[in-house]
């Protein structure tokens, strides 16, 4: 199953557990409460992405990329998703997700949780998963491709309508290997997400004259950027019909 990806399953070379935070400022506690009527990004078209789209949403941190990217997997016509986690815990990003839709028990979706911490996270206001794949480092990039590579095998088999698949962050994933690994990750998870007709969501930290964005964004099909605006945040999209093309604050 694993030769589609990198044949030789490597020990992360990256930092320790101390890399993922788990009280990450990038989190606002307050988002479990928001209205699900009023955090999709407007005007943000999230259904009129194409099939076998694969989106890259970059920003500075503290941007609303998450936001950004529960919406487009929220954009579902099947409302089914798979989420891969690589900075918060699957509980924390499901629940978090769950406040941004106006149906979440009608969701399918699986989490691959990269984060270490699957197995020791408080339960506590968090919501339970049905499908919960664990890998042990952000690291391990053949792992999280076996895992994610499960999903999209049942999805297929499912003949499963507008599956859709978010992945956050990137920048983690950087911080365990390097920009050609990644590269060669991402080119075969975007051509498999492509095989199902799905979408893919991927976020990235940039920061102004960073190479890191130029060196992968040529594989995806749109790219959402996003960056701070003089009342919260701003948003344009380059390569899709889904969203505006000059800045717009969100």
């Amino acid at each position: 199953m694993s030769n589609w990806l990198f044949p030789d399953r490597d020990e992360p070379t990256g930092p320790g557990d101390d890399a993922v935070d788990p009280t990450d400022p990038e989190v606002d506690p307050a988002e479990t409460d928001l209205d699900p009527d009023s955090v999709d990004v407007d005007p943000l078209d999230a259904e009129a992405v194409d099939p076998g789209t694969s989106v890259l949403v970059a920003g500075p941190p503290m941007t609303g990329k998450r936001r950004v990217l529960f919406d487009l997997v929220g954009g579902s016509e099947s409302r089914t998703g798979a989420f891969v986690t690589t900075k918060k815990p699957a509980r924390k990003m499901a629940t978090w997700f769950a406040a941004t839709r106006p149906d979440p028990d009608e969701w399918r979706l699986s989490f691959v949780d990269c984060t270490g911490s699957a197995g020791r996270e408080r339960r506590t206001r968090t919501r339970e998963i049905e499908d919960l794949r664990v890998v042990s480092s952000p690291g391990d990039l053949t792992g999280v491709g076996i895992e994610l590579t499960g999903i999209l095998r049942e999805w297929h088999h499912d003949a499963v309508a507008d599956p859709r698949v978010g992945l956050h962050s990137l920048s983690t994933l950087l911080m365990y290997t390097d920009v050609k690994r990644v590269y060669q990750f991402l080119h075969v998870v975007t051509t498999r997400v492509a095989s199902v007709d799905g979408v893919g969501v991927f976020t990235l930290d940039v920061s102004p004259g960073g190479s890191t964005h130029d060196a992968l964004k040529q594989l995806f099909d749109a790219l959402v950027e996003v960056r701070p605006g003089d009342d919260g945040s701003e948003f344009r999209v380059r390569g899709g019909d889904f969203g505006p093309r000059s800045w717009t604050e969100f």
